[in-house]
């Protein structure tokens, strides 16, 4: 007589891609995240403690080669001309107008780490209007986008007065790769603590 097959891991809703057989593609992929993202300063660690990868790391690694770029998409945001700080307030405005605790967990120490005053983050959490406070342009800009995806045509003029036009694009192919990666979760329903998703 033989028994039921063992389910799958999940990860949410999704097969837990590392916690599985993986291609060489795979393999690659997930050492370079262990290599390079481990350490990154995260508040939320993309491996756990049997190794596998979280959050969106893992559902990259379904998909190695696109998950390669998006990688190397979000770590060249560190080389461009938005500050660390205002950075990072746009991926905490994704993480909450997206609902997406894995997102706000991973970044909100990198946001303090960057000098972000404990009100906006704050304000940022609670959907508070971003009515005032550091670095409103960039929180502005994130908030509109994904509110409405686009931005009203004063609300234009005023963020390219204010930020130049390399940085407004700036903000918004961030918000863009944020969004992205906060529907990849979503679709996967990941939490920020894989263990409480797991099948």
């Amino acid at each position: 007589m033989t028994g039921t097959p063992p389910s799958p891991a999940l990860l949410g809703r999704a097969p837990w891609t590392t916690a599985g057989a993986l291609s060489r593609d795979q393999r690659d992929f997930a050492a370079r995240v262990r290599d390079d993202w481990a350490d990154a300063g995260l508040g939320i660690d993309p491996v756990d403690a049997e190794g596998r990868l979280s959050g969106p790391f893992d559902l990259m690694a379904a998909s190695p080669r696109v998950g390669e770029a998006v990688l190397a998409l979000a770590a060249r945001f560190r080389e461009g001309e938005l500050s660390d700080v205002e950075r990072e307030l746009v991926i905490l405005v994704v993480a909450a107008l997206d609902d997406c605790a894995y997102m706000w967990a991973g970044h909100e120490p990198l946001a303090r780490q960057a000098g972000a005053p404990a009100d906006v983050i704050a304000a940022i959490h609670d959907g508070s209007p971003c009515a005032s406070g550091a670095h409103l342009v960039v929180r502005t800009v994130a908030h509109d986008l994904c509110a409405h995806g686009d931005l009203a045509p004063h609300a234009f003029d005023d963020a390219l007065t204010q930020l130049g036009w390399p940085r407004l694009q700036e903000v918004v192919w961030l918000v863009g790769l944020y969004r992205a990666l906060a529907t990849a979760m979503r679709v996967a329903q990941v939490g920020p603590d894989p263990a409480l998703s797991e099948g």
